[in-house]
């Protein structure tokens, strides 16, 4: 696929360094780092919104930037909409005023047609009188979208717009956006720290961390083999043990390393393996309450040691004679308001929460290689 962005951006900002080199196409781009990794301040700097010292972007054929020949065209030039994560809706303005707002490149005559075609395309078109304060805050998303798209942009870049959302929310709003890239064709780079969005939303990922890009992949390379226990590894999410699949005289499988394990549930292999547990599928227990048979095998107890909050939902980091576990929560669930450091927790691993990959499996597959973030375990 040809670049149609390639930017290189060096910039400091008091003692943060910003060193990032991005080669795009007309696909949907995921920017992933933790918190403070310089994702936001790379979208400024690629909209035009922050000064560059030293870099060169170009954008479809263009160049936007290029330091050394004195080039640095204004925000309004470089055709690049930006959806911040405040969304930035003029409140005195409705629906349709805001898209207007966004019709700059169109002739007064035809604006008001293109701004209800957008917010028709957004599935809006009965709300375009309403208020931002009137609207839910998935309308208001759209709203911004429909706002963003209706300047005909050579790029799109949204800077975490669905991380305030409910996780069936932020689903719906990632299919429309898939939806909008497939109509339009317009290249989206999409800023986030939610690892459910890099294989939801993106075809291709890049990596930074501490101000620098440390590589980029195609998603589909991900989800195979040895590219998917890099991913999990390089996320530092969830929960990644590496041991062996048994069978007992009775046909039970059980996964074992080096300090537990782990009943597991129609499995056919056995060997060396790496096992997953989502952080989402861990059960609390209620240790005045019965266990379920199916997870009596599965039981642990330890120390929170760290509570997170991330979007919606609480991590938990818990310290077990077993090793290190993930656990994630909705904020409203029954464990939310008692969860703190030093608690201690009880827990269960339904067997079929534990996803395996044979090492067998992972001979030839290509590694991620530098960029891996090793999990506690």
């Amino acid at each position: 696929m040809n670049d149609l962005l390639d930017a290189h951006i060096n910039e400091s900002i008091g003692d943060f360094h910003l060193d990032v080199s991005l080669r795009h196409g007309r696909e949907i781009g995921v920017l992933f780092g933790p918190s403070g990794s310089g994702k936001s301040v790379t979208l400024r700097c690629l909209a035009g919104l922050r000064n560059v010292r030293s870099g060169r972007i170009s954008l479809a054929g263009r160049v936007l930037l290029d330091s050394d020949a004195g080039i640095c065209e204004p925000p309004h030039r470089r055709k690049m909409g930006l959806l911040f994560q405040d969304l930035a809706l003029f409140p005195h303005l409705t629906a349709l005023e805001n898209v207007l707002f966004g019709c700059e490149r169109t002739g007064k005559g035809r604006a008001k047609s293109i701004a209800r075609e957008w917010l028709a395309r957004v599935r809006l078109e009965s709300l375009e009188d309403r208020y931002p304060s009137q609207l839910s805050g998935g309308q208001r998303q759209r709203v911004a979208l429909a706002r963003a798209l209706a300047n005909e942009p050579e790029m799109l870049m949204l800077d975490e717009p669905f991380s305030a959302l409910d996780g069936p929310l932020r689903r719906n709003l990632r299919r429309e956006l898939r939806k909008l890239h497939a109509e339009t064709g317009v290249p989206i780079l999409y800023v986030t720290h939610q690892v459910e969005d890099i294989c939801a939303l993106g075809d291709k990922v890049f990596f930074i961390e501490n101000g620098k890009t440390t590589g980029s992949n195609r998603i589909s390379d991900l989800i195979r083999g040895r590219g998917r226990v890099d991913l999990w590894k390089m996320m530092g999410w969830g929960n990644i043990f590496e041991g062996n699949v048994r069978f007992n005289k009775e046909g039970v499988s059980s996964f074992h390393w080096a300090s537990g394990e782990l009943s597991l549930k129609d499995v056919s292999g056995s060997g060396p393996a790496i096992a997953f547990v989502r952080p989402d599928r861990v059960r609390f227990l209620d240790p005045r309450m019965p266990v379920d048979s199916e997870l009596s095998r599965n039981t642990f107890s330890g120390k929170i040691e760290e509570v997170l909050l991330d979007g919606g939902a609480i991590r938990l980091h818990v310290r077990t004679p077993c090793g290190h576990w993930q656990i994630e929560q909705r904020e409203t669930g029954s464990h939310a308001e008692v969860s703190r450091p030093g608690q201690e927790v009880h827990f269960a691993i339904p067997p079929r929460a534990v996803e395996l990959i044979f090492l067998e499996e992972m001979k030839g597959d290509v590694s991620l290689g530098s960029s891996i973030v090793e999990v506690r375990a």
